[in-house]
């Protein structure tokens, strides 16, 4: 990695003095608004931000102290960096400025749309954070126009591989960004988050939130750009599941992230392209997965021919391995375990059982009547349904239970540590659950019951327990068909 210093860009003088200004507590509207109005351009701008369709206002604001008291200080200055830092670029680049402030108005829009999600004060300063996280990259862009080249090649690369190639030629953005910030006294709460956003649990703790938002930012910016859809959107639910997030919102996330960035976008006057909506995403993952399964044949076979590659692509290889291991032990549909994640877990906590000498219990789930839901609004209606149950199922179970689908519409829950009368209370909060699920398809509003058969394991120890089991939940379930559905049978 190069060590010779890079040359940091400097905010425009009224910008840095608007900045410097309001980071004092007893500064007041008058004073921002006298700067302000010293420079035409800038009161222009924000007042066409202030009414554009970002603020939602009904009437229209003429004068800039109104602006600056209706906005607040604090969103001024946010405001005033976004518009300044826009002319930090260089004028003519081999980078693709586009594609950056593009990019920068994805992760901003993300940013603010998972800070209000999780009930977190200012939405917008998390906006201005998503903007400016990677401004350090227009430091190394104006470096000289070879470097410039070099970060072309890689500008739609992961993020961890862009920052890992930026690291080899120099120092990383986060670094210098950080640096920028330092230099123009910006507070804390903006400075940290930046130089923690790719490693966020080794931010101190008060900014540790914001360092986790702007790095699940960054994930889905990342979704809507990088090439690889399977690896990046695997990457963003895992981001979000750490916000404590539900992968099922993704689609209302993304919704809301391309409102954000077409308004914002007119706000800033950047000039942006039609956002990718969920669907064209996890349709483009699927096909990643396909490949994924192409290139691993073929990286078998290139292993044997090249040996001078032979580290490299065992890594590869392995990594391969693991995706596919994964994807197997998965149900592509509702994302629970499928039957062969289950029979192996299974084992594991009848073995689990007979060491702690616990009770376990199994669960058998049917949806009913569910072929008619199929036959009268078809299967796209049907996959609704099964996703909205195994989201039941998440909601309702323990953390140290276990749910999978079986297939069709059969699921399965094992609940270990668990005796027979607990299992039934277990099964009656699941049945209860989704008799009051309002499943949304189409412009109507489907419901559906579940019948559950009760087993409990008396001798976790005795050979093929785990087929005994599931046939004594069987039976039970069949018997709670026969009661007419929508209930509950535990086996004797």
């Amino acid at each position: 990695m190069s060590t010779k210093k890079i040359a940091l860009p400097v905010p425009p003088h009224i910008v840095a003095k608007v900045i410097s200004l309001a980071a004092n507590p007893d500064c007041s509207v008058p004073e921002i608004s006298k700067i302000l109005r010293a420079d035409p351009v800038l009161t222009a701008q924000i007042l066409k931000a202030v009414n554009s369709p970002f603020y939602g206002l009904r009437q229209k604001i003429s004068a800039v102290d109104r602006a600056v008291a209706f906005m607040g200080i604090r969103a001024v200055r946010n405001l005033v960096l976004c518009l300044g830092v826009q002319g930090l670029a260089p004028p003519k680049s081999p980078y693709p400025l586009e594609l950056f402030w593009e990019f920068s108005l994805r992760r901003a829009g993300a940013a603010k749309c998972l800070s209000k999600r999780l009930g977190l004060p200012e939405p917008d300063e998390m906006f201005t954070l998503g903007l400016c996280q990677d401004l350090g990259l227009l430091a190394l862009i104006g470096e000289n126009s070879e470097a410039a080249q070099k970060l072309a090649s890689f500008a739609r690369l992961p993020a961890p591989e862009r920052l890992a190639a930026e690291r080899e030629m120099s120092l990383g953005h986060d670094v210098l960004s950080t640096q920028m910030f330092e230099e123009w006294s910006f507070p804390e709460g903006i400075v940290e988050p930046v130089r923690f956003h790719h490693d966020p649990e080794a931010a101190p703790e008060p900014y540790q939130a914001r360092a986790r938002i702007c790095a699940a930012a960054e994930a889905i910016a990342d979704m809507l750009e990088v090439d690889d859809k399977r690896l990046t959107l695997d990457v963003a639910n895992a981001k979000l599941e750490e916000l404590g997030l539900n992968v099922q919102d993704m689609g209302t996330i993304l919704d809301d992230v391309s409102e954000i960035v077409t308004q914002a976008a007119e706000m800033l006057q950047v000039k942006v392209g039609r956002q990718p909506s969920y669907q064209e995403i996890a349709e483009a993952a699927s096909q990643g997965l396909l490949a994924l399964n192409l290139s691993y044949q073929s990286l078998t076979e290139e292993l044997q021919k090249s040996l001078g590659e032979q580290q490299k692509l065992a890594q590869r290889l392995e990594q391969l391995n693991k995706d596919l291991e994964r994807r197997a032990m998965t149900d592509e549909l509702t994302g629970l375990p499928n039957r062969r994640a289950f029979d192996e877990a299974v084992r594991r906590e009848l073995e689990r059982a007979k060491r702690i000498e616990k009770p376990l219990c199994l669960l058998m789930l049917d949806l009913d009547k569910f072929k008619i839901v199929n036959d009268t609004h078809g299967h796209q209606a049907g996959d609704a349904v099964l996703v909205e149950v195994a989201a039941v199922l998440r909601d309702t179970c323990r953390a140290c239970d276990f749910a999978a689908r079986l297939g069709g519409e059969e699921f399965v829950v094992i609940l270990p540590h668990t005796p027979k009368d607990g299992a039934v209370v277990a099964a009656e909060r699941i049945r209860q659950r989704v008799e009051e699920v309002q499943i949304r398809y189409d412009k109507k509003i489907l419901r559906i019951t579940v019948s559950i058969g009760v087993a409990e394991v008396k001798d976790p120890g005795r050979p093929r327990a785990e087929v005994a089991a599931m046939r004594s939940a069987d039976d039970a379930l069949y018997e709670a068909k026969e009661k007419g559905r929508n209930c509950i049978v535990a086996a004797d």
